[in-house]
């Protein structure tokens, strides 16, 4: 065999080599896109799922301003009780103030007496009824009490059935926020229908609040 044709078969088989190398090479790369694409399909429906599961009884419209609305607060120190007021005055609706058959004492003792409270866990009795079946929406005040609803307020959820309500939390506080009430609210009635609330410090229930809570309102779907 002559010198050059070795040299054609030694080009040639190289050039096998190379175009198997390629196929391969290119095989590899098509099956690692493929599986990133189905990873990240994957990734993506078990986030949506996730999202589902997190916001199941999240309204995604607003309230309907026909509904027949009960506003239901229990107010201490007056600031919740204000702002219940505002709601009242701007969307109608009626009242039922929450009240402990046995009243809470004021000053130092208050706070110890409802420290005690909240450790044992107990369910202060509520003065008086309301005949929840005839509202279609329920506002739900309360201060924050030890970073967490009032002990009679877990008494009124106890107490009263709100499958199928639209549930709307609103509350005064000192620097916590909502305190993640909202939440313990939603896990407590999870065949009720949870709207955003609002959380306003105590402080400043002594300014006027009547715009910033029009402006939730109206957010919600009512008509102010």
């Amino acid at each position: 065999m002559s010198k050059k044709t070795i040299i054609g078969v030694v080009i040639a088989i190289i050039l096998i080599i190379v175009a198997v190398i390629g196929y391969v090479l290119l095989g590899n790369a098509s099956e690692n896109d493929t599986t990133k694409t189905n990873r990240e399909n994957n990734n993506s429906q078990l986030a949506q799922t996730n999202n589902n599961i997190a916001t199941n009884n999240v309204a995604e419209q607003p309230v309907n301003s026909d509904s027949k609305v009960l506003i239901v607060y229990f107010s201490e120190t007056g600031n919740t009780e204000k702002f219940a007021n505002i709601i009242h005055e701007q969307i109608g609706g009626d009242l039922f103030k929450i009240e402990p058959v046995t009243p809470y004492q004021t000053g130092e003792e208050l706070f110890d007496y409802t420290k005690q409270e909240q450790d044992e866990d107990r369910r202060p009795e509520i003065q008086g009824t309301v005949d929840i079946s005839q509202y279609d929406t329920i506002f739900i005040g309360y201060p924050i009490w030890w970073y967490e609803v009032p002990q009679i307020i877990k008494t009124f959820l106890d107490t009263y059935d709100l499958s199928g309500k639209t549930i709307i939390p609103f509350n005064t506080h000192e620097g916590s926020g909502d305190g993640g009430t909202y939440d313990y609210i939603a896990e407590q009635e999870p065949n009720a229908t949870m709207l955003e609330g609002l959380p306003i410090r105590g402080g400043n229930m002594e300014q006027d609040q009547t715009s910033r809570i029009s402006n939730w309102l109206k957010d919600l779907g009512f008509e102010v």
